[in-house]
């Protein structure tokens, strides 16, 4: 296996903090390890000794070559992984378990917190403030932009590591053999989309001679977010914090959110909207797509123009061609929905108790530096192993036919991902995709700042206004009772007191005055 002058640098680094730790000192020259630093450890037997790290995060599990690449990354830093995924759920086990472990004083050495949970640990002085550790990782340094490193910070402080966000991949698709076939352009407004639509459904574009295809399909009221954004609305299944005039507003309680439920509402009784759209689970809206039965998808790039799924596509109709389109201008102009600029998928924790074992902490430092930024351990989390899953000439990694049986080892990307040399190299034949994708415009929103308040119950409110929003799109609620719905939320649900709490975040994030 090929060893890049990065990984050298980022081994170089780790063997020399541990040095460090147990009271020896040698010289580097710019960074890179010198002979001495490389060799001193053998002549140690406390020094080349793997050790422990326990890593706990959410997930779904570990495949047998997200194993074997653990285990390798392992024996390259001289840790003895204990490395666990729990399965989450809709009870919160992972959440309630790291809270019980917190509280217990047995946390593991490394592992995942919600917004939530960064801010309570840290009152509680639970988690290590890693503000002057910073230095200690300088992958992690360079890698990260500030705006990503005050996804993890309280009080001005780096409680956590936040996992680099991925960049937008939804748009909307449409077959351009069925508007072909109709004679209809492509649509760019609102009401020229909700007529192609219809047109899908009523029109037997698939000329079989029966109504049995519907006009547009997606996973849950997401599929409507081009709509929303149409009229300026932050849509989300509960609401979206977002800034408007410089303060701090919900989404579900504001005039255009009204307007656009009224104008789904009347697009979802004109029976061109797949029925099945909340009860649609993983690939089953795109499978819908890619067999013919609905015309128009709001999805992932990825869902629908991947080699394989376009293989699908045009097994079941040679002619058919997915095109992508910009999202519907509206009232307020076009926005492909709402994007939460604060989103992280978790928040990487570290005991204050690590403290205690310094070498523990060194190596756990070296550990997230190692998988961060342009180098080995990166591309190891990235694309498995050089050689086996992928070839590198320079900068340069061409996929091997390997890589494709790999998955996308999520998870042992604890700090996130270079994303787009990440998506260029696995799927260079959707550039163009990847790259409309992250263009279209997004009404920016920041969720993941707002704690939730002391004593309510997020849960209950998100659940309230999720129900509410299917009443009124699915017309079991008068759109005119909308007003009711907000002074319920104001209410029963003490709404002000989380956009006080998003007030509070937004002026600490700069993000108001």
């Amino acid at each position: 296996m090929k060893v890049s002058l990065t990984s050298i640098t980022v081994i170089g680094l780790s063997i020399s903090i541990l040095l460090s730790g147990c009271g020896k000192t040698e010289t580097t020259d710019g960074g890179k390890a010198t002979s001495a630093s490389a060799t001193a450890p053998a002549a140690s037997a406390k020094s080349t000794a793997p050790v422990k790290l326990s890593v706990l995060i959410g997930g779904t599990g570990l495949s047998d070559v997200d194993k074997r690449i653990q285990a390798e990354i392992g024996k390259k830093l001289g840790v003895d992984f204990d490395f666990n995924v729990m399965q989450t759920g809709n009870n919160n086990e992972y959440a309630n378990q790291i809270n019980v472990r917190v509280a217990a004083g047995n946390a593991p050495d490394i592992f995942t917190v919600s917004n939530d949970q960064m801010q309570q640990f840290s009152k509680q002085g639970a988690i290590l403030d890693l503000t002057n550790y910073l230095d200690k990782m300088p992958n992690v340094k360079k890698a990260y932009s500030e705006a990503d490193l005050t996804k993890g910070k309280v009080d001005g402080k780096l409680m956590t590591l936040p996992k680099r966000a991925a960049v937008p991949y939804r748009m909307v698709m449409l077959r351009k053999d069925w508007l072909d076939k109709l004679n209809l352009p492509v649509p760019t407004t609102l009401d020229e989309l909700a007529t192609v639509i219809k047109a899908f459904h009523d029109k037997d574009p698939d000329g079989n001679g029966k109504q049995d295809t519907y006009g547009l399909t997606g996973t849950g009221l997401d599929v409507f977010a081009p709509f929303f954004g149409a009229f300026g609305a932050a849509f989300g299944s509960e609401g979206n914090f977002t800034i408007k005039d410089n303060k701090a507003v919900y989404s579900s309680t504001q005039p255009e959110m009204k307007q656009a439920l009224t104008y789904i509402n009347s697009l979802y009784a004109s029976g061109a909207i797949d029925p099945d759209i909340l009860t649609n689970k993983g690939n089953a809206a795109a499978t819908k797509a890619q067999k013919g039965q609905v015309g128009v998808i709001y999805a992932n790039w990825s869902d629908m123009f991947k080699d394989e799924f376009v293989k699908l596509t045009t097994d079941t109709n040679p002619n058919a061609k997915f095109i992508a389109i910009e999202p519907p201008t509206g009232p307020a102009g076009k926005f492909n929905g709402a994007f939460d600029y604060s989103a992280t998928d978790w928040r990487i924790a570290l005991p204050k108790a690590i403290e205690k074992t310094p070498e523990k902490l060194e190596r756990a430092l070296a550990y997230l530096d190692y998988i961060t930024g342009a180098g080995e351990g990166q591309n190891m989390v990235m694309f498995g192993f050089e050689g086996t899953h992928y070839t590198k000439e320079g900068s340069v990694i061409t996929p091997l036919p390997a890589m494709s049986e790999l998955g996308s080892t999520f998870q042992l990307q604890l700090t996130g991902r270079d994303e787009l040399p990440y998506l260029y190299t696995k799927f260079a034949k959707q550039k163009a995709y990847i790259d409309f994708a992250i263009n279209l415009p997004y009404i920016k929103v920041y969720n993941n700042f707002v704690k939730t308040p002391e004593g309510l119950n997020k849960s209950d409110k998100d659940r309230f206004e999720n129900e509410e929003f299917i009443k009124f799109i699915y017309g079991k609620r008068p759109v005119e009772q909308f007003d009711d719905f907000v002074k319920t939320l104001n209410t029963t649900y003490q709404l002000q007191k989380y956009v006080d709490e998003a007030e509070k975040a937004f002026k600490e994030k700069g993000l108001i005055k």
